[in-house]
């Protein structure tokens, strides 16, 4: 009998003995540099987790760290004014988001806002496509992509075609120019007048889809009342025979990335920010 009661209460406090806490995950990897050459070309890339720099013979020829500086200037008097402006309101942020790097094409999302003096703050938010192998960086979608197949898919976009303000214009347009004339900015506000800017160079590269690329473009706003607006339509665009190995070599990371990889890829954000010096702080 004393046996069987010892054997109830060791069952008892086997029962009642706390469930041991599950080991911690362990910590993410922190993200590699990585540094890569451009097939058939000067430029060599150099990604860390801060920056995203381009280099042609030893020399940066892209970067966003080394932005600061510019952006810093904004914010110093004017030596040659008497009268320096009442800077103690002033306010100023700036952030670039890598988003896809295929070849020498660098594209990135640019935002900044903050207020230097007048009637009202600014803000403005869009994408920048930037070809480093080029001395200006020049670039246009519709330089490296038929015409004819960017607006083919710009017509059959839903979103695009909710704007359409005149249906026979838009029917016979045979450019894109033409086409974003017969759009109205709508109750969004969305900036088609001067959307062809946007079209060749607003952009990012998705993801690829059989033969084709998925791309992503950024139209700005129609006017300052929507400041700081953005929308991004989609797209697929038939990849010429000529561009699919340096996008299959970004879909692989081997050069660069596409857009859907940019957090795997360890895509970098570069921000700066001003205030005033005497600015209270929370």
């Amino acid at each position: 009998m004393a046996r069987m009661f010892m054997s109830s209460v060791v069952m008892v406090v086997l029962l009642a003995a706390p469930t041991p806490a599950p080991a911690p995950a362990p910590a993410p990897a922190p993200a590699q540099a990585k540094t890569w050459r451009v097939t058939g070309s000067d430029v060599t890339f150099e990604l860390s987790p801060k920056d995203l720099r381009a280099l042609r013979g030893g020399k940066e020829v892209f970067g966003l760290r080394s932005r600061e500086k510019d952006f810093l200037s904004n914010f110093e008097p004017d030596p040659d004014t008497d009268t320096p402006p009442d800077m103690s309101n002033w306010e100023g942020f700036e952030s670039y988001r890598v988003l896809s790097v295929v070849g020498s094409w660098v594209s990135y999302e640019s935002s900044n806002s903050g207020y230097t003096g007048g009637a009202h703050p600014y803000a403005h938010e869009g994408y920048v496509t930037r070809d480093v192998s080029k001395d200006t960086g020049g670039f246009s979608l519709l330089d490296v992509f038929a015409e004819k197949d960017v607006l083919k898919a710009l017509k059959a976009d839903g979103f695009v075609r909710k704007h359409i303000q005149d249906e026979a214009a838009f029917t016979k347009a045979r450019t894109v120019q033409a086409m974003l004339e017969s759009l109205e900015p709508g109750e969004d506000c969305v900036g088609f007048s001067s959307g062809l800017d946007a079209v060749k160079s607003a952009v990012a590269f998705h993801h690829l889809e059989a033969n084709k690329v998925a791309v992503r473009i950024a139209f700005s706003y129609d006017n300052e009342a929507c400041r700081g607006n953005k929308f991004v339509v989609g797209v697929l665009l038939p990849l010429p025979v000529a561009l699919r190995p340096a996008f299959e070599r970004a879909a692989k990371r081997e050069e660069g990335f596409l857009m859907k990889d940019a957090k795997a890829a360890g895509a970098p954000t570069v921000e700066f920010s001003w205030e005033p010096s005497d600015a209270k702080k929370p």
